[in-house]
């Protein structure tokens, strides 16, 4: 195909200037900028208050659990986090073409309902656990459709079970209605009900032990904390 058929390419200039970039954007590493371009983002469009993000240890491998009320949960709690977290995340969305580019430099690990992707992501898990990384996953599997908790699926089990490291629950509050919640369905009621710098409350509470780890306890334990902060 012809690139030629869709594009005008003007001079000789621009296709150098294109292969200056793209030689920049992969001789450097563009994630530290993206961590703090989202920050940024989330920052100016919420008005967050965080409590506890210090538990948080610089380095070493943990899992970080939390409740799911939008789509931009992942964002939050990377703004609040000072290291980098790594998210598992829905194959469908995962290969969607422009959040791709981000998945990917956010070494994020997609997951899909079949037997073959859920082996191949807990390979990644292990070994990202084991080299020290910090992965979150939210243990209900779905955005909520209700502003509540589902209950956690055993996936989070098999991890811990397969590698015991400190669990960190986070609980967030006051997304749910947001314009990136599911509470309205149509786009046009999300702009209407749209409230730009929304109180937005994340807490994050003492490490869980693995031995202690069962999921009804790591869904009480988030489920306390957002107790705690809800209004």
């Amino acid at each position: 195909m012809q690139l030629s058929k869709f594009f005008r390419v003007e001079n000789y200039r621009s296709l150098f200037v294109f292969k200056k970039v793209s030689f920049v954007t992969s001789s450097f590493d563009l994630e530290p900028l993206y961590r703090l371009a989202a920050r940024e983002l989330i920052c100016l469009m919420y008005n967050i208050r965080f409590i506890g993000f210090s538990k948080i240890p610089a380095t070493g491998g943990i899992l970080i659990i939390s409740n799911h009320l939008s789509y931009v949960d992942g964002l939050i709690i990377n703004a609040l986090c000072k290291r980098k977290v790594r998210y598992i995340i829905d194959k469908d969305i995962y290969q969607k073409p422009l959040i791709n580019y981000f998945m990917r430099l956010n070494r994020a690990i997609p997951i899909a309902a079949n037997r073959t992707d859920v082996a191949a992501a807990l390979d990644m898990i292990s070994e990202g656990l084991r080299q020290g990384d910090a992965i979150c996953i939210f243990p209900e599997g779905q955005l909520t459709n209700n502003g509540y908790m589902s209950h956690f699926r055993p996936g989070i089990e098999w991890i811990i079970n397969r590698d015991p490291v400190p669990i960190y629950p986070i609980a967030l509050h006051g997304l749910w209605g947001s314009i990136f919640s599911r509470r309205y369905k149509k786009f046009l009621q999300r702009l209407l009900h749209c409230i730009f710098r929304r109180n937005v409350t994340a807490i994050c509470g003492d490490p869980i032990i693995p031995a202690d780890a069962t999921l009804d306890g790591l869904q009480l334990a988030v489920l306390k904390l957002r107790n705690l902060i809800a209004d």
